[in-house]
């Protein structure tokens, strides 16, 4: 809790520091494609599958808040151990408030629902992350690049064994023509989570291409 204490406190001078600035939005869509692997210590399973997301954001006056919502199918991935696993489809839910503190360097925290739903059985997690994002500038004012990171202050999922360690991380480059406001990205990602006890990790990853659009 004192990392999330951290950042609305830096959050907030910045805010406080920040002139008064017109709403900006920012919104996103993504298209996918994820492998899940799962070691509970006794089997092993691994999955993956297509899926598509969004984002929505508002920028005011220093804050940024805002939303988030992924769905993907996850079928057995060939013969890496999960043949016998079921189908699960996946359902993830964010929200955060943050802001820039620095041109390129952006802090949020918020809960993340995550569920995989099978035909009996549903494994939900819900968790409060903090996350950091640094950008850095490849071609000035054309092609960019940025890295993030997350940690989960907090974690709950309704397995016997509990959960654990949750953190993961993010990197991508970012193409913006001059003078448009209009982007796409490519990024890859990864979420890893311990279960409590020997019970073993999760590990989610991710290809991804995005579309986005900054209205100000």
């Amino acid at each position: 809790m004192r990392v999330l204490a951290a950042t609305c406190a830096l959050v907030l001078a910045a805010s406080v520091a920040s002139a008064q600035r017109r709403p900006t939005i920012g919104l996103r869509a993504d298209a996918f494609m994820m492998w899940v692997h799962s070691d509970t210590g006794i089997a092993r399973t691994s999955l993956r599958g297509p899926g598509f997301g969004g984002e929505g954001r508002i920028g005011v006056n220093g804050w940024l808040f805002g939303l988030g919502l992924l769905e993907g199918q996850l079928k057995p991935a060939g013969d890496a151990g999960g043949t016998g696993s079921p189908q699960r489809d996946l359902v993830q839910g964010t929200v955060f408030v943050g802001g820039r503190l620095l041109p390129w360097l952006e802090m949020t925290a918020g809960p993340v629902v995550r569920a995989y739903v099978t035909d009996s059985t549903t494994e939900r997690w819900v968790f409060w992350q903090a996350r950091a994002r640094v950008d850095a500038p490849i071609v000035m004012g054309k092609l960019g690049s940025y890295l993030e990171v997350w940690r989960a202050l907090s974690s709950d999922v309704n397995l016997p064994t509990g959960a654990g360690r949750i953190q993961g991380g993010e990197a991508g480059v970012v193409f913006q023509p001059p003078q448009q406001r209009v982007w796409l990205r490519l990024s890859y990602r990864m979420d890893d989570a311990l279960l409590g006890g020997p019970g073993g990790n999760e590990t989610m990853e991710a290809i991804t291409l995005s579309g986005g659009i900054a209205i100000p």
